[in-house]
Order: structure tokens, then C-alpha cells, then sequence
């Protein structure tokens, strides 16, 4: 079962966003002094000082409009989760009517957000060029981003920032020095990882135990995670998923599950890793110390499937002040235009958002130097999006529990799947399924 500090944890979320209260108040005169937009996000590192520059542009090109960052982190520097904690404070200002007026978003926040009318749709303030250019955006993330709103009308709620997609990392040392093929399906995978741990005696494979490799396997599969309001990761699949890790640790003795999966593949003491396209920077760092990795798509079962990553910029509501809202507009325009893209991925590792940006003899030019990226780019085709209910946050939760009681051989693969499947459908009829979609 999920630990009751959890759920009270879950219920409390619950019950503070339900019970929002939203103050309307009247625009606010500046006469000549600058808009002050506060713009809250995860990116700390390399990426916060990215992010940084491209405020600090951002405000010198705009000297009506200021743009203060605020980079919101975990208290636990290394095992937290600095989403997670931005994600609290946004649900703590909301409860404050404190909201900033733009923040990083998953989909499932704007899913919670717009049922409680905290967000404001972005394309309230689009003009007729920027209505043209939306068939601009990569069709996964348009469509990530378009929500019902309270009357069921489809509309554009957010924008696509850090975006990325989930491959496979492999050791192109060790695969060269044991003649393996890498791996296109699951089974060979396992094979693979059988045979590094056997003669290189380090992990096939280091990963990361929570619902995100669940995922990986359940969608080449066929499977979801949610559909027609009930957990759909329950029953055999489910099983044969969560078999497939806790074999791949228990009885192959071939893989390791760890926080620490990134620091041992990027040491070379791991076969292969699997994790987003925004790792690929920090590995291509770890090549001065001798790591040769290669990248390919997440392994096939029936079909080929990748799930996505990353977030979206959403302008909040707030005391409904509209000449905020318009400087939020324009800020999060500029983040996701061709040019600021680019200069994003190139500096960070995630992926253009706009199929002008991907076409752009710069990112062209940087996809030549740095091939691994072209693996990322043709996944995006077969993309899937993870759950947009608002409860996918507690669900998140339930299954990384499930995968750590399966792979800390504390209950079987059956009964912790059929735990998580009947906790996740209580939640799911507690809010009345109400989603965004059930995918």
C-alpha cells in the first residue's frame, strides 16, 4: 500500500486546490515605470545560467518590461526533486491568490490549473501572425499543449520551453571491446546487459527505479497508463513489465537500480543508461575522460514508442492585471521562438520545439557535429505524452513505490501492480476522471 504520509500528502494537495479562492481585481496604472513579470522555474546549473542570459536579453531588448527569474530547487540537493518543489510553491501562492506570472508547467498542471481558472490561455493575446505560426511548433507539443477549457472548448493554454525525449545510452567502449550489437528491441537489450555483467563485471545497464522506465516498456507494449478514467497499467502487461526490471536485477544480475545511474554510465562503469536527450551535454563533457557513448531509440516491443519530457510556460491568472498578462505573453513568445530555441537547444541539450528551428542551417550545423541528437529528433514521430489528469502527480508517485517494493523484493510483481492499479483508481474516481485526455 502507498505510505499513509503520502496519501495524506495527496489529499491535502487535493483539498487546496479545490478550494482556491480567486480575487479579480482591477489593472494596474504604470504610467511610464516597467512591468514586472516574476517567472519561476526548475533549471538550476548550466541550463540556470543559460536561462539567465536569455532573460537578461529578454529585458534589454524589452526596457518596458522586466523579467525577474527565480529558480525554485529542492531543499534536498541531491536526491530532490527541484519540479516537485516548484510545483508545491505554485499550489502554496495559488492558496495565497500569490501565483507568479509564469512558470515552467507539466501537463498535468495545467490540467489542475485550468479546472481551478488559474491560468490564462495564450491564445487569448495571439495576433493573426502568431495564430499562422503555431503550425510551426513540432505537432506533439501543439497538441500537449491545447487543453478544454471549463466550457469544453480546445484551447491553447501553454507553450513548449525545455522539451526533450527518452533514448538509450550505450557505452560504445565496451560494446566495441565484447563485439554486441546495441540494442533495437527489449530482449536484446537483456541479452546485452547479461553479457557486460558477465565479462566487464560492471551493470548492463544503470537506471533510474521510478514510473518513467515503467513507461518505457508498458508504452512499446501497447499499453497507457490511464484510460477511460481507470488505471490501464494493471493486469498482465503490467506484470510482465514490472517482471521485466525486477528479472533484469534479481535473476540476470545484470543491471543496477540507482540514483546514481547517470554519474556510473558517464564514468564508464555502466553498458547502457537510459534517460532524456537533455543528458547528452553532460556526457559529451565526460568524453575528456575517455566515455565514448552512442545513443539510439528506446527499445521496440510490438511497436516503437518514446515518451517525452520536459515543460511548458504558462501565464497565471493572478488579480487578473492586464498589462502583466500581455508582458507575460511576449516573454514566453521569445523563449519559444525559432532563434531562442536554438540558442537553447545548442546550449542545453534539449530539443527545438519549432520544425523551423530543427530545419535551421544552425541547428543543422550542430546536429552534424553532435549526431546523437538526430536519434531524439526521428523518435519525436512516434512521441506519446504521459497522463494530462490532474491526479498523474500522485499516480507518478504510487508507481515509483511500486517499482521500488518489486525491485526491493518486498512483495511480487502481481500483488504490487494490482496495489498500485486499485490506489490509482480511488484517486482517479475521487476527482470524477476529470482530465484534459485519459492518455
Amino acid at each position: 500500500m502507498v505510505p499513509k504520509t503520502r496519501l495524506f500528502y495527496i489529499a491535502s494537495i487535493l483539498v487546496t486546490v479545490t478550494t482556491l479562492i480567486f480575487i479579480c481585481g482591477a489593472t494596474i496604472s504604470r504610467a511610464n515605470s516597467p512591468v514586472e513579470i516574476r517567472f519561476w522555474h526548475a533549471m538550476g546549473r548550466s541550463r540556470g545560467r543559460v536561462l539567465n542570459e536569455l532573460v537578461d536579453r529578454f529585458n534589454r531588448a524589452n526596457p518596458g518590461i522586466v523579467v525577474k527569474a527565480e529558480y525554485i530547487q529542492s531543499e534536498n540537493k541531491r536526491y530532490g526533486n527541484d519540479y516537485n518543489a516548484l510545483y508545491a510553491k505554485i499550489l502554496e501562492n495559488l492558496a495565497q491568490n500569490e501565483p507568479p506570472d509564469v512558470a515552467q508547467v507539466y501537463e498535468n498542471w495545467t490540467t489542475q490549473y485550468v479546472g481551478i481558472d488559474a491560468i490564462v490561455p495564450v491564445e487569448e493575446f495571439m495576433s493573426a501572425q502568431d495564430r499562422a505560426s503555431l503550425n510551426d511548433l513540432v505537432p506533439v507539443l501543439l497538441k500537449a499543449n491545447t487543453f478544454p477549457n471549463n466550457e469544453g472548448q480546445q484551447k491553447i493554454y501553454t507553450l513548449p520551453f525545455n522539451k526533450s525525449i527518452f533514448v538509450l545510452y550505450y557505452n560504445k567502449n565496451i560494446f566495441r571491446e565484447l563485439g554486441l550489437k546495441p540494442p533495437a528491441t527489449w530482449d536484446e537489450l537483456r541479452h546485452c546487459a547479461k553479457v557486460i555483467a558477465k565479462k566487464k563485471g560492471v551493470p548492463g545497464l544503470a537506471f533510474l527505479p521510478n514510473v518513467d522506465i515503467f513507461g518505457h516498456y508498458l508504452y512499446s507494449y501497447g499499453g497507457q497508463y490511464i484510460a477511460n478514467n481507470k488505471a490501464a497499467f494493471g493486469g498482465k502487461l503490467g506484470v510482465d513489465d514490472l517482471n521485466y526490471w525486477v528479472n533484469l536485477v534479481h535473476k540476470d544480475m545484470s543491471a543496477t537500480p540507482t540514483f546514481e545511474a547517470s554519474r556510473l554510465f558517464a564514468n564508464g562503469k555502466a553498458g547502457m543508461y537510459i534517460e532524456s536527450t537533455s543528458r547528452i551535454g553532460g556526457f559529451d563533457e565526460a568524453r575528456s575522460s575517455g566515455l565514448d557513448f552512442g545513443v539510439l531509440p528506446i527499445p521496440k516491443g510490438t511497436t516503437q514508442a518514446s515518451q517525452m519530457a520536459g515543460t511548458n510556460l504558462a501565464i497565471f491568472r493572478g488579480d487578473n492585471d492586464i498589462e502583466k498578462h500581455n508582458a507575460a505573453y511576449k516573454f514566453i513568445l521569445y523563449m519559444c521562438s525559432p532563434e531562442v530555441t536554438v540558442h537553447w537547444a545548442t546550449q542545453t541539450g534539449y530539443l527545438p520545439v519549432r520544425k523551423s528551428a530543427i530545419n535551421s542551417p544552425e541547428y543543422q550545423a550542430y546536429v552534424k557535429r553532435h549526431p546523437e541528437y538526430g536519434v531524439g529528433l526521428k523518435s519525436m514521430d512516434k512521441a506519446t505524452i504521459q497522463p494530462r489528469v490532474p491526479v498523474w502527480e500522485s499516480i507518478r508517485s504510487i508507481l515509483d513505490d511500486t517499482m521500488f517494493k518489486a525491485l526491493g523484493r518486498k512483495c511480487d510483481s502481481v500483488t504490487a501492480i494490482r496495489e498500485a492499479s486499485d490506489t490509482s483508481d480511488q484517486l482517479l474516481y475521487s476527482v470524477g476522471g476529470f482530465s484534459a485526455d485519459n492518455r
